[in-house]
Formats: C-alpha cells, structure tokens, sequence
C-alpha cells in the first residue's frame, strides 16, 4: 500500500516542450453510448468534452506546447468527476489512440512517441501496482485484533516499506533508460516522494538537454530548489500551528533538543500502522532529549477524526494541524507530496535525516543518544 500520495489535481502537469501544432485524439472505450461523457483536462482546466456513441469519441485542437493531460469519464453525463480517469500525453506527431473494451482506467493510450513512453512505464509499474492492491486488501480486510496486534503492523509496515523500495527503484531505471522522455519527469516526481533532495538532484541531471530545457523541465528544477530547503543539513523552515487545544506551537521552541517533526492524517492508514513504532521511540528517548512534533493534514470539518486517532493510537507527544488537508500552508514550504513523511532535527535546529520508518529512527536515537535505556 504505497504513501498517500497529494491528489492528481493538485499535481497537474505543467505544459512541456515549445512544439506549437494540432493534436487528434480518437478513442473508444467499451460500447458505452449517451449521456456517459468524456471530459479532456489539462492545465488544471477542462479543455473539451466528448458525448460518447457506441463507446467512440475524438478530440481534436490546438496547443502550444505538449502537455501532461487526463481524460475523466462519468456515465451519468452530468459534470466532471474526479473519482474516475486516467493520465496521458497531449501532444502532436500522430494520432493519439485510446481503446478500452471496458472502462476508462484500463485504457491504453497510444500513438505518439510520449504516450508510448509511458504505456511502457505503466506496464513497468504493473506489478508494483498489483502488489500495492493486496497490501491496501489486507489492510482494509484486517480484524480489530489485528489492527491492535504490534506483531500485525509491524508486517504491513515492512511489507510496505519493501514496496516502496522497489517502486524508487523502478522509477531510477526508468529515468536512467529513458532520459529523453517527459514521462521520466514523472517517474520523477514519483521517485522524490520517498527521496531527499541529493538523490532526485543527481536523476535529474541524468535527463536530457531538452527535457531538462523544456518548460516542465524549467519549473522541476525550481521545484529542486524549495527541496533543497527542507533537505538534510538545511534549517527546518519555521512555523506555527495551533494544537488540540488551540495553542499556538512553533516549531522553532523546540530548539535545543532533537525532534522528530512527523507528518500524518486519520485518514492516511500507513500513518496509523507506523505509529505503534514511533511511540515505542519517544517512550524510550523522550526522557533523555528526544521530542516529537506531529502534524496533521486532516480536512476542514475532521477536527473530531484528529482527534479520536490521537487518542485511538495513544500519541503523547505535541500534536499540530490547521485542519487544512494538502491546502496547509507547511506542505508547500516542506514540499510535502505524500504521506507520512518525517524530518529528524537536530537540536541547532539542522535536518540530519528524513523519512525514517519505525526501525531507521530507533538506530537513528542509538547513534544519537547510545543504547537504549
């Protein structure tokens, strides 16, 4: 079950290489007739829409550059939905081909040279994908004995943890096979969600001129300097937040003790299965300088579900949120793409590691502070 990673809508692709021209989109997705409608979206707007008739539809405009686009569908004809769709590359060179015998989401999308790329690097991703469905089945599935047997979490965890390792290390030999496709600013974007800043740098420069020239490639590079902000040996930005009681905390009044700056949600269910590890950590530490700052990304209206999973998972330690889920002004400044994500600060206030898993932080305080108590 990979990381809850920021919505596809929040992520939208910016435009990439300067190739002005006409593109045609032709598609056919199973025998579905009106009103099922597909809405094409790109640059975070819906550019077209297309009532289907006997499951075919097309597409055909203008762009000034090719862009990363989704195509979304809803049966019911009445609007755009969010909940069903699938990503591709708008571009000219060919047709852009679509055909499905059922839905939207098995779809394959062909037809020109980036789209190709990237039905290579979905197939790529295929198992890791399947691997990922079982984990979420199993976690969804679990009895409440299992969901409070530490012996039980401490398996999704590494289960989890070894997933994640594959899925980074398919994503490197895609960039590094591929360094002149966009689809590698996306395996990109996909590898830095569990990566510092060092790793994604050095990937990055591995693309090509004109991928790395391109417009998209211009604004991850920008991208590269915010998470140069939040990487290991830079200062924690500073913030405050209020906590369950409406106190306003700042990060910075933990200076001069070694905090463990956790982000996490309710909802977030990897969050939930690594938290038993964590306290295990703090109960061992707190006593000898070790403190932890949690930050919620819970949703407007969730204050209550904050709070029960607080209490739920017994967490000691300061707990943070606006209540503003991915709009939080911190994920911004800690360029924050998934969760859970950590940040290990040193008492000067210096990031000295990030993304720890329950098992990492604890060798992480025995390096710090010795043997365990």
């Amino acid at each position: 079950m990979k990381r809850i990673i920021l919505g596809f809508l929040l992520l939208s692709q910016v435009v990439v290489f300067a190739q002005p021209g006409k593109y045609a989109m032709k598609g056919k997705i199973g025998s579905l007739n009106k009103p099922a409608t597909v809405y094409l979206l790109y640059n975070q707007m819906i550019a077209d829409s297309a009532v289907l008739k006997n499951g075919e539809f097309s597409f055909i405009g203008s762009i000034d550059q090719p862009t990363a686009a989704y195509l979304t569908l809803n049966k019911a004809g009445n609007g755009f939905t969010s909940d069903n769709y699938i990503r591709f590359y708008l571009e000219t060179g060919g047709i852009i081909n679509v055909a499905s015998s059922d839905t939207l989401a098995n779809a394959k999308i062909t037809g020109t040279k980036n789209n190709d790329d990237n039905e290579k690097y979905v197939a790529m991703m295929a198992p890791i994908e399947r691997r990922d469905g079982a984990l979420e089945t199993m976690d969804t599935s679990a009895t409440e004995a299992q969901k409070s047997s530490p012996q039980f979490l401490k398996e999704l965890e590494l289960l989890n943890k070894d997933l994640e390792k594959e899925r980074k290390a398919a994503n490197k030999k895609f960039i590094i096979e591929n360094p002149s496709s966009l689809v590698s600013l996306f395996a990109l974007s996909s590898f830095a969600n569990y990566s510092d800043y060092n790793e994604v740098s050095m990937l990055f420069d591995k693309l090509s001129p004109s991928v790395k020239n391109s417009a998209r490639g211009k604004s991850y590079a920008q991208t590269l300097e915010k998470m140069h902000n939040v990487s290991v040996g830079s200062i924690a930005p500073d913030f405050t937040l209020p906590d369950t009681t409406n106190t306003r905390i700042s990060l910075s009044s933990f200076k001069g003790k070694y905090l463990l700056l956790d982000f996490w949600a309710s909802w977030c269910p990897i969050c939930r299965e690594s938290a038993p590890g964590v306290l295990k950590a703090y109960n061992s530490y707190h006593n000898r300088g070790f403190n932890i700052l949690s930050v919620s990304l819970d949703k407007p209206g969730d204050r209550q579900k904050w709070l029960q999973a607080i209490h739920h998972d017994g967490l000691l330690w300061p707990q943070v949120s606006d209540l503003k889920f991915w709009y939080s002004p911190v994920v911004s400044l800690y360029k924050l793409t998934a969760l859970p994500q950590n940040f290990l600060i040193d008492p000067n206030g210096k990031i000295i590691a990030r993304d720890l898993d329950s098992e990492e932080l604890s060798a992480k305080l025995v390096e710090i502070f010795g043997s365990k108590p």
